[in-house]
């Protein structure tokens, strides 16, 4: 978790926003980014194409 917030910390003193992004299925990412300090601004869909997903993939 220190290194995550290091790094956010390295791109904000180069002048840049850092970001975090995983899928809304992902608790264990969002739960290190929320420790790391970052907050949600919101949430989009995320459209693939090809074979479907199986339903047991997304409630991870």
């Amino acid at each position: 978790m220190a290194r995550a917030r290091e790094r956010g910390a390295d791109i904000t003193s180069r002048g840049h926003m850092p970001s975090w992004n995983c899928s809304l299925h992902n608790r264990p990412s969002r739960l290190l980014a929320w420790q790391a300090g970052f907050r949600l601004v919101r949430e989009y869909v995320h459209y693939a194409a090809g074979s479907p997903v199986s339903h047991h993939r997304l409630s991870a």
